[in-house]
């Protein structure tokens, strides 16, 4: 029995049946994407921190946005060369319209890996340095002779593995190990699994002479023949040590005995954020060690230059402003952001700067007075007591990439399945484009619809995010 009107049009509505369900979803795709532009909009209206702005590749934002606008195209084409039963030109319009979201979401991925790799450190006054960790973030923790193993009697989250979760991190060669019996041991994978066995062995003794009903954890203490160095990522500890900890954890409940020899932070700078800073002009950025005073010399005639300019295009001519310069977003990054692209800003600044002149641009390019490596960013090494968070650029660093994660994530998703769901019409239904054209032009006006509505998505999100 044929499901009525899967083909033909109902009388009372003029549409036939999937054209009713598709606007019914496409109507709670409104509010659910309604609801998320609400909520970045509120986000930003009340943010209590500086919101970014102009932060995403505008570059690739709009390439996508081409490409998507052009799939739009392409698949209405498509619907309407199989509406006059042009066959091969309805197969080509819709693999180029599932070659460009293939090409929508391999962009996203470069955008997505590059938020990933880069990293905002906030210092204890406010001041954010941006920039990349080129051999991330590692504690150096020494002076290990002792490592207590935890064997658990039954599955458990905590449970012994150093071959996995110790072993990497050693600096240098491994020495050997002496248990609490005087029996010296290798750490390797046999030798694990031999200590292993053992503990597990009077564990279970343990447990039916006591009469327990499950088979207790037992610890393995090692005794090193010679101290241990470890570099480890915060990440492959239980938990991030204070500077001063006698103590590590590594994941698997490894305890290691030593202390902490080196926790800083390595960054290539290629930004400075003041706008969160109280007194500027003091931000840890500028102490010597760090980025020193040539820097803050570029930053003053950065200031100074934009607050000028702000002036000179807001003046109303009887000595005051048209415009607030506080509320201007952009106004503020480009007063108290300043771009890093060399180890050290060009002379011309920090000449300029002494003189109380302006600089169009205060970031730095390359200076060809300090060699092969002045286009390189500045390499910080960040002590411990002055960072007061860290984070790469997703949802942990702020609200503004939660939501950006959320919407282009979501969005992302949708891409995907229409995607599948119009390649799963050009090359999966040969036998319905044989047999009965007319409905699977149906159906492809069905899904160019859904498809409409994604790019539309797209539309509002390319000025709402990368613009604004």
């Amino acid at each position: 029995m044929d499901i009525p009107y899967t083909v033909s049009a109902r009388p009372d509505t003029g549409l036939y049946n999937a054209k009713v369900g598709i606007w019914l979803f496409l109507a709670s795709e409104v509010m659910l994407f309604g609801g998320l532009f609400s909520s970045y909009i509120f986000l930003r209206v009340g943010a209590d921190y500086p919101w970014p702005v102009h932060e995403l590749n505008v570059t690739l934002g709009f390439i996508n946005t081409l490409v998507l606008i052009g799939s739009s195209v392409t698949v209405l084409l498509a619907w309407a060369s199989l509406k006059m039963r042009n066959i091969a030109a309805y197969k080509r319009y819709m693999i180029i319209t599932v070659l460009c979201a293939a090409v929508f979401m391999v962009n996203k991925t470069f955008e997505y890996k590059a938020k990933f790799a880069h990293y905002a450190v906030t210092l204890t006054d406010g001041t954010i340095l941006t920039g990349h960790l080129p051999h991330g973030y590692e504690i150096e923790f020494g002076e290990v002779n002792q490592l207590t193993l935890t064997v658990a009697g039954r599955t458990s989250a905590v449970d012994a593995n150093p071959i996995a979760h110790v072993l990497p991190h050693v600096k240098g060669e491994l020495p050997q190990f002496t248990t609490e019996g005087g029996e010296t041991v290798t750490l390797d994978k046999a030798g694990f699994a031999k200590l292993r066995e053992g503990a597990l062995e009077k564990a279970r003794a343990k447990a039916k002479a006591e009469n327990l009903n499950e088979v207790p954890q037992t610890r393995i203490v090692l005794k090193a023949s010679k101290p241990i160095t470890f570099t480890v990522a915060p990440s492959d500890l239980l938990a991030k040590p204070a500077t001063d900890a006698k103590q590590i954890m590594f994941r698997d409940g490894t305890l290691a005995e030593g202390r902490v020899l080196d926790d800083k932070m390595t960054l290539e700078v290629d930004g400075i954020d003041l706008r969160a800073t109280p007194d500027k002009e003091k931000s840890l950025a500028w102490k010597a060690e760090y980025l020193g005073e040539d820097w803050k010399k570029a930053f003053i005639a950065q200031r100074d230059h934009a607050v000028a300019e702000f002036n000179e295009r807001y003046s109303d001519g009887k000595g005051g402003l048209t415009r607030k310069p506080e509320e201007s977003a952009t106004h503020q990054k480009h007063q108290f952001f300043v771009p890093v692209k060399s180890v050290k800003p060009e002379a011309a600044h920090a000449a300029k700067a002494e003189h109380g002149g302006a600089e169009k641009d205060a970031h730095a390019s390359k200076d060809e007075g300090h060699g092969a490596h002045a286009a390189h960013h500045p390499e910080v090494k960040l002590e411990r007591k002055d960072v007061r968070f860290f984070s790469n650029f997703t949802p942990k660093l702020n609200s503004y990439y939660a939501i950006y994660f959320t919407l282009t994530g979501l969005h992302g998703l949708h891409v995907v399945a229409g995607a599948l769901v119009l390649a799963y019409f050009v090359f999966f239904n040969g036998r319905m484009l044989r047999e009965d054209p007319e409905r699977l032009a149906n159906r492809v006006e069905v899904g160019g619809l859904f498809w409409h509505f994604v790019d539309l998505v797209w539309i509002f999100l390319f000025p709402l995010l990368y613009l604004l």
